[in-house]
């Protein structure tokens, strides 16, 4: 069951802040890192994570139909606004700015839309410092998990 609060998401970023192995086993096959945490995925739905670490940012959105990797916890609150629907799709780097993320001189910004059949979410950038529940629980945010803000 999809948690409200992103409990699900903080577990899964934590463990990959902590654990490079299940990180890279996180990128390479989502489902089976998950199934490593008890969190199924729908066998309808193919999963994609990508890793806000490096010079590409990835931002996720749904330009189709709005859906949102639910068994990770709940969407933004305006993820499926119209508005927030044409702006994003108008200048999606505009969007970031607007959410208060800029991106680096030498950071590169990539767009991912998912559909009805596909998710995707974003590993966040880790903090300095020790990676501790009062830390996760502040990054690890619905808006995080899709690349909107850092």
């Amino acid at each position: 069951m999809a948690s409200t609060d992103n409990s699900d998401a903080r577990r899964v970023v934590k463990r990959a802040w902590q654990d490079k192995g299940f990180k890279s086993l996180l990128l390479r096959d989502p489902r089976a890192a998950l199934r490593e945490l008890d969190i199924d995925v729908p066998d309808n739905l193919t999963v994609a994570v990508y890793d806000n670490t490096g010079a590409t940012h990835h931002m996720v959105i749904c330009t189709p139909c709005s859906c949102y990797p639910s068994f990770l916890g709940t969407a933004p609150p305006y993820w499926k606004d119209p508005d927030y629907k044409a702006a994003i799709i108008q200048d999606p780097a505009a969007w970031l700015q607007q959410m208060g993320t800029e991106l680096g001189a030498d950071e590169a910004l990539q767009v991912v839309d998912t559909d009805v059949h596909r998710r995707a979410f974003v590993i966040p950038k880790q903090p300095d410092g020790e990676v501790t529940d009062e830390v996760v629980s502040q990054v690890v945010t619905a808006t995080s998990l899709v690349g909107h803000t850092r």
